[in-house]
């Protein structure tokens, strides 16, 4: 006789049961502590979804075909089916048993544990796996020949891992400060979207010699944590850096770097697609929030890009800090290990590999820079985040079988103190060559690189950093007010020698040429209505100090600013106002792009502490048989529908209208699958679908029968 999965769990051995259980910790419930609330949960949707996304390529290949399988047979025959190896489904078989997805479907007297006995399969996988003729047809991603991959392994000495890993950390903090420096002195206009132009982040990227991808990352990573935001202007919203930036940017770098990376392991959003565009009628830009989610295919319960970077941590800490691999073999992990993941571009996988190196968690060889391997701080943070992964499923087993957390990505506390350790200390001054270069010969300070930023720009980033001093930098810093003298004396300041006369001549050679012509800063400029009264403030001794000149018979000009000398006027007495044709200046304020705080609302789970006692209940005798009542959930419908289609019992529906009448109909049920149960009505001979959302009670034939016989 074959078993139903609510049969099969009633039936089961201790020792599977127990497995299935400790497996699906995100099925058990506390208030509900029966065998069918157990199997209406583990079948509905987001059960059998979130089984399938724990399995990897091979046991997903395997549980496919069973899928393909159970379109035409609800017992599948796993000995005698063709597609399916046998030593193959020995191993996987067990797991998807544990993952509740299959189980066996004769009695325990006949052997179900076998491999070669007949399995059910979950009747909500088959919507959801690629199971038709026309997908059956095309490879699946996670497929493709691995002949032509490159299974090589290239050794990194440990000199070199150490000096790389070093250096990525203190250019990516540099790399940063320089970014959030050139918003703050050249603020970019937002676009209607929310976010900038690809244009104008390619305009920062050479700025601060930075490739496109690197710095749209680096942008998020900003907005991120509150580095840059809009300003606070109706006319022109424009993005630049907060009012609180410089502050953070001058802080522990240590702390900055492990900032920056956690924000770097939650972003949700790809950045090779940010660069390339979702497709050739939708492009994107950066700083936005995308209206619609930019990955195809399965939906998975857990963000794809995090779990993405997560899984290639995981597997470069797996090769071992010393040895490296081919990005082509590392995408083919990823594709094993999570195959149903949106993110099947190996481009993806490339742009996460090389932003790991450039911040300090991957390197490669000197010869090879298409291999990576983990550096030291990239195994420190990858078994530190899987330390933290378990933590959090103990106190939370909803997160299971994934075991995938977001809020647990986080640096601990132990890579903080490693990366503080390796970090040098940052230079105050640098050395200017007579080739107008100045070189930094470790991290700079933030102060020195604003002087820096003034009259050069970065030509190479790394422990050190190169900077370029040339006319266009020279004659851009004294445009803004600076002259010769004061250029001169701030570089001086933070040179360790004296400067070269070929920069002395450059600095005079600029300001001769643009002195020619000057514009001064705006005197007061006294109008009056009659000349009369320009002449008696004229002629005040108290007016004295404002050096007034008649330009006009009712327009004179002074040496002093407006507020200075309206206060001149006001002491002589003299009755006057001060201009303001746009009216009083207001001092705008930098709004940050946070995201909006969501309050998730999570059903409580049963803890490690009553694990045991919940698994005692559910075998007790009084768990395993419940009567169907009218008040059960749409899960309970759902698990009594498919329980009656596969025995072929009639089922009595009561189903609910829009308006919220109540009508009964008499099913033989064939299928329930995708949120609806489809079967024959009696009355009529049609064929017929429901939508399970709106039924209000099932009753099985012979219901009450049954459970009293067991319970006997």
């Amino acid at each position: 006789m074959s078993m139903t999965f609510s049969q099969w769990l009633s039936h089961s051995a201790d020792t599977d049961f127990e497995s299935l259980v400790r497996t699906r910790r995100d099925l058990l419930q506390p208030e509900s502590p029966t065998i069918p609330s157990l199997a209406a949960a583990a079948s509905s949707r987001i059960g059998v979804s979130r089984g399938i996304e724990a399995l990897s390529a091979t046991e997903l290949d395997v549980f496919i075909d069973l899928a393909k399988a159970a379109r035409t047979t609800t017992d599948i025959n796993v000995g005698e089916n063709r597609h399916i190896d046998d030593a193959l489904a020995e191993v996987v078989l067990p797991r998807l048993r544990d993952l509740g997805l299959a189980w066996p479907s004769a009695a325990p007297s006949e052997t179900a544990s076998s491999p070669k006995s007949t399995w059910r399969i979950q009747s909500e996988a088959i919507t959801l796996l690629p199971t038709s003729a026309a997908e059956s047809a095309r490879a699946l991603p996670w497929q493709a020949g691995s002949a032509e991959l490159d299974s090589s392994t290239e050794t990194i000495p440990t000199s070199l891992i150490h000096n790389s890993e070093r250096a990525a950390v203190a250019e990516v903090i540099s790399s940063l400060r320089g970014l959030v420096d050139e918003l703050a002195s050249s603020p970019i206009s937002r676009l209607t979207s929310g976010g900038i132009s690809k244009r104008d982040v390619t305009r920062i990227g050479k700025t601060i010699d930075l490739g496109l991808e690197q710095t749209i990352t680096l942008l998020l990573a900003a907005k991120s944590l509150n580095l840059i935001g809009v300003l606070d202007d109706p006319l022109d919203p424009q993005w630049t850096a907060s009012d609180d930036a410089a502050d953070v940017l001058e802080g522990d770098r240590a702390q900055l770097w492990a900032a920056l990376v956690s924000s770097w392991l939650r972003e949700p959003l790809d950045v090779t697609q940010l660069a390339a565009g979702a497709s050739a009628n939708e492009r994107l830009t950066v700083l936005a929030s995308p209206k619609k989610s930019l990955f195809k295919g399965f939906s998975q319960s857990q963000p794809t890009m995090p779990l993405l970077r997560f899984t290639i941590l995981e597997i470069l800490h797996d090769i071992g800090q010393g040895s490296s691999r081919s990005a082509q073999w590392i995408h083919a992990q990823v594709l094993a290990r999570r195959p149903l993941i949106p993110a099947h571009d190996f481009a993806m996988t490339e742009a996460i590999l090389h932003t790991a190196g450039a911040f300090g968690l991957a390197t490669t060889p000197l010869q090879n820079s298409e291999h990576f391997g983990p550096s030291r701080f990239g195994v420190l943070l990858a078994a530190g985040l899987a330390s933290a992964m378990r933590a959090q499923a103990a106190q939370d087993p909803s997160i299971a079988p994934v075991n995938f957390s977001l809020e647990s990505l986080e640096v601990p506390g132990d890579v903080v103190d490693e990366v503080r350790g390796g970090l040098v200390d940052e230079v105050d001054t640098v050395l200017i060559q007579s080739d107008l270069t100045a070189v930094a010969t470790g991290p700079i300070e933030p102060r020195v690189h604003h002087i820096l930023r003034k009259f050069a720009v970065v030509e190479a980033r790394g422990q050190g950093t190169v900077y370029r001093i040339d006319a266009d930098t020279i004659e851009a810093s004294m445009q803004t007010g600076i002259n010769a003298e004061d250029a001169l004396a701030q570089l001086a300041e933070i040179s360790a020698e004296a400067l070269p006369s070929t920069l002395n001549f450059l600095v005079e050679n600029t300001a001769s040429k643009l002195r020619r012509v000057q514009v001064a800063g705006a005197r007061a400029v006294l109008v009056v209505d009659d000349p009369v009264d320009l002449d008696v403030i004229l002629s005040d001794q108290a007016m004295l100090p404002a050096g007034l000149g008649r330009l006009a018979p009712t327009v004179a000009i002074g040496q002093l600013g407006p507020e200075r000398t309206m206060h001149l006027l006001e002491s002589a007495e003299h009755h006057a106002m001060l201009h303001s044709p746009s009216g009083p200046v207001r001092k705008r304020r930098v709004i940050t792009q946070a995201e909006p705080e969501v309050h998730l609302r999570k059903r409580a789970r049963v803890t490690d502490n009553h694990l045991d006692d919940y698994i005692r209940i559910l075998r007790s005798p009084g768990a395993r048989a419940a009567p169907a009542r009218s008040t059960d959930e749409p899960l309970g419908h759902m698990d009594r529908l498919r329980e009656a289609a596969s025995a072929g019992q009639q089922v009595t529906i009561t189903l609910a209208d829009s308006h919220g009448k109540e009508r009964v109909i008499e099913m033989l049920p064939a299928t329930v699958n995708g949120g609806r149960v489809r079967g024959t009505v009696k009355t009529t001979g049609a064929e017929a679908s429901l939508s399970i959302a709106r039924i209000v009670s099932v009753d099985v034939a012979g219901a009450q029968s049954d459970g009293a016989e067991e319970q006997s």
